[in-house]
């Protein structure tokens, strides 16, 4: 299982990841990936995280989940939420 948490900026990014993880412990335990800005669980989930600025628009990665933090939001543009969604996997949840 992937989860893609995206923030304005790193900083924001990595923020919101954090906050992610603290408010789903049984996610806490695992390996931390820092230059790849990724978090691997022992359960075998894996979460990362990036910025609007940061991101390649990738079609082909898939992720579960997408986490998108305030500050993205506010200053999201129309091309911006059209790849979140094809980031996410349909008909799962």
């Amino acid at each position: 299982m992937r989860i893609l948490i995206i923030g304005y900026t790193r900083s924001d990014a990595h923020e919101e990841f954090k906050d992610y993880l603290r408010n789903r412990t049984y996610l806490s335990t695992g390996k931390l990936v820092e230059s790849k800005q990724r978090f691997i669980s022992e359960s075998g989930v894996t979460i990362e995280y990036i910025s609007l600025r940061q991101h390649c628009r990738d079609a082909f990665q898939q992720y579960i989940e997408v986490d998108v933090s305030p500050l993205a939001l506010k200053y999201m543009k129309p091309s911006d939420l059209e790849w979140i969604q094809s980031l996410m996997i349909m008909g799962v949840g």
